[in-house]
Formats: C-alpha cells, sequence, structure tokens
C-alpha cells in the first residue's frame, strides 16, 4: 500500500505528515472521552483530599477505629493509588502519540508531559490489527474502544477512546501492512458526552467482526 492513500477524512486528534512515496506519520492527540475525563479530575480531587487528611493524622498520632496507631502502610496505600491514577490522567490529558509506518516497520512513539518511550513493530511479523472495546461494561459507565497490533505478541497502540478513532487508524494500519483488521462490534446507543467527539470516517463494510 502507498501512503498516499488513507481513509479520510481523518477524526478529530489525528494530523498526517506524508514523508514520502512509502513513509507516512501519524500523529495523534487525545481528544473526546471528556465525561471520563472530567470524572477522573473530580474522583482525583477527593481521594487527594483524603490523602492529605490521613498523612496530617499520621503525623499527629492519629488513631484507627480499634483505637491502635495509624500504620505507615496504610497510608502509602492510598498515596499509591493517588499516584497511579494521577498518572492515569496526565496520560489521558496530555499523552501524544506518533505513529511512524515505512516498507519495514511500524514504529510508535509515546510523549507524555516530556516523558517518551518508544517501540518498533516490523512490518513482517504483523499478523493482524484488532479492535476492542475496553470501555462500558460493567460498573463502567464510559463506553470506549481501544487498538491493538498482533505480531506474535500483542501491543495497545490505542485505548480509550471513541469508536471513530481505533476504526479509522486500524483500517489505514491494516492497509499499510497488507493484514487483516478485526473490527469490534459497534453498539447502536453511546453516552451523549461521546457525540461531539465522532469522527466522519465511513464504516468499513465487509471486515471481519469479533
Amino acid at each position: 500500500m502507498s501512503t498516499d492513500s488513507s481513509p479520510d477524512p481523518a477524526p478529530d486528534g489525528f494530523s498526517l505528515i506524508h514523508l514520502g512515496a512509502d513513509e507516512l506519520l501519524i500523529r495523534h492527540k487525545r481528544s473526546g472521552m471528556g465525561c471520563m475525563n472530567a470524572f477522573l479530575v473530580c474522583w482525583l480531587a477527593g481521594w487527594t483530599v483524603v490523602c492529605v487528611w490521613l498523612a496530617h493524622s499520621y503525623l499527629h498520632g492519629g488513631k484507627m477505629e480499634d483505637g491502635s496507631p495509624m500504620p505507615l502502610w496504610f497510608v502509602l496505600i492510598f498515596w499509591g493509588v493517588e499516584l497511579v491514577v494521577a498518572g492515569l490522567l496526565a496520560y489521558v490529558l496530555y499523552g501524544r502519540k506518533a505513529f511512524h509506518i515505512d516498507w519495514t516497520a511500524l514504529t510508535m512513539e509515546t510523549d507524555v508531559l516530556g516523558l517518551r518511550w518508544r517501540k518498533k513493530v516490523p512490518k513482517a511479523q504483523i499478523e493482524r490489527f484488532v479492535q476492542v472495546k475496553d470501555g462500558g461494561e460493567d460498573d463502567d459507565s464510559f463506553p470506549s474502544w481501544g487498538l491493538k497490533v498482533e505480531y506474535g505478541k500483542k501491543l495497545t497502540l490505542l485505548f480509550r477512546q471513541p469508536y471513530e478513532k481505533s476504526h479509522w487508524l486500524g483500517t489505514l494500519l491494516a492497509q499499510w501492512a497488507g493484514v487483516a483488521f478485526v473490527e469490534a462490534a459497534r453498539e447502536n446507543t453511546e453516552q451523549e458526552c461521546h457525540e461531539a467527539d465522532r469522527g466522519a470516517v465511513p464504516y468499513a463494510k465487509g471486515q471481519p467482526k469479533i
């Protein structure tokens, strides 16, 4: 596949830079999932208040319900959860990805507030791209979809995004690699907070579903 051909138009948050006939850079700035992001911000704010209160209590001889001294490990558990959720929030608010494809490989670079890491997948090893539903089940009230590449291993390319984003990227990358794109079945109804974030990518028929 020539990188000059790609699904059009690209969903919000994506930009394409053609570097040559067989070389393309796809930049992705996270957008959408506004309700989930707002929930994380509010949750983290409340959790931070609890963590600060626990630290203050520990430093001033706080007691547990049974009257015993508050142990340090108890306070550290709360602060550990705080750091994990803060890291997730930083990723969903400030995360940037770049997908570089050429005739040899797919290279994904992730940047979160200046912290960068990179993963390279040889084109010859790619078996297929799979769209997965990664949110909206059980107690999770925020429907979302992600994209994985399978090449003996599984690597997550996108996660917790509106449907069109992983569908568009999966279609483009599968065409480039000459492999199958397995798309997830789409629900008829989604939360209103996702409506404004949907792109205008046409639904590609004829692809296998999971």
